[in-house]
């Protein structure tokens, strides 16, 4: 028989690619006007989360 391995998620590179993504979408955001510099901390907040839930996810499909 054979033995599948279970596939674990990628950690480190989910913790740094939302960092860097939801760096890079504040800024941009920021920089065209679409977003205040004084909402950023909730906006941040919610986009950091959703970027690392998703990065999770598709961590495990791999």
């Amino acid at each position: 028989m054979s033995q599948q391995r279970k596939t674990r998620p990628d950690v480190p590179g989910v913790v740094a690619g939302t960092v860097l993504t939801g760096a890079a979408t504040i800024w941009m955001l920021t920089d065209n006007g679409v977003l205040q510099t004084d909402d950023l901390g909730v906006t941040s907040a919610l986009l950091l989360v959703t970027a690392g839930l998703l990065g999770l996810a598709a961590s495990r499909r791999a």
